[in-house]
């Protein structure tokens, strides 16, 4: 519990003034085995609250609306992990000149054009989906995008020794990882128990969005000698876009419902 209420606390605005994190970033990485339940919590209101929109409007605009409340309930942390990791190695060639864009708090071309393709991407993939299906695509992409945190996180060591993401990735050990996956898996096993036509859909888009977080934490390790923070926030939305990719086919194609 205590590590869900830790997670809780580090990726959404909700107050929890009792939960405190000790020096050197132990107890925020042992919090990262309870993010995939703070993926299905995020999740579950943003489905919910979908779920009664789309009594009164259409897609589009619930969809939008959606995508504004999950960047208030995140405080935009991945977003802003997002455009630094563009503009560090996307805008640049050299190592340190990367390090000095992300360290920018002025956001580039680079970046500002990442979360604008970002966010279209996530809008139109949504709003392609049945309304009866929608509601379960928001549940497993924000799931699925804080599972890609840990599992990306885990593979390789920081870039540098400098701030949050140094502690936390530092402390990020295999358990932890472990245990992460095992609630993610349960999660998602419980649920196709009840809904299987949704088996192939989930398997299928939580499997892109993994490996598209840990391509990308490669790619960055390879450019850096390691990842940062910022490359862990934009692991979470490359995670979130890419199970879109892998669940939304199914419903264009085999006649699922």
């Amino acid at each position: 519990m205590n590590s869900y209420l830790r997670a809780l606390s580090f990726l959404t605005i909700i107050p929890l003034p009792f939960v405190s994190f000790g020096p050197g970033g132990r107890e925020l990485s042992n919090s990262a085995s309870a993010f995939p339940l703070v993926g299905a919590t995020l999740g579950a209101i943003l489905a919910a609250f979908a779920w009664l929109l789309l009594q009164l409007f259409p897609a589009g605009p619930v969809v939008v609306i959606i995508l504004i409340l999950s960047f208030i309930l995140t405080r935009g942390l991945h977003f802003d992990g997002l455009a630094d990791t563009a503009d560090g190695l996307i805008g640049t060639t050299d190592r340190e000149k990367a390090f000095r864009a992300m360290d920018d708090s002025a956001i580039g071309v680079m970046g500002a054009s990442s979360i604008f393709f970002v966010y279209l991407l996530k809008l139109t993939l949504l709003t392609s989906l049945q309304p009866g299906i929608l509601p379960f695509a928001l549940f497993f992409m924000l799931l699925t995008g804080r599972w890609a945190i840990v599992f990306a996180g885990t593979w390789f060591a920081p870039a540098r020794d400098k701030g949050l993401g140094d502690l936390f990735l530092r402390e990020l050990k295999w358990p932890i990882l472990l245990k992460a996956s095992l609630w993610a898996v349960l999660m998602i096993v419980a649920f196709i128990l009840f809904i299987y036509p949704l088996a192939a859909p989930i398997a299928a888009g939580s499997f892109l969005s993994l490996l598209a977080a840990f391509m990308l934490t490669r790619y960055a390790a390879s450019r850096l000698g390691g990842i940062t923070g910022d490359i862990l926030g934009a692991s979470s939305e490359l995670g979130e876009v890419f199970f879109l990719i892998g669940f939304c086919p199914f419903f264009y194609y085999s006649g699922l419902i």
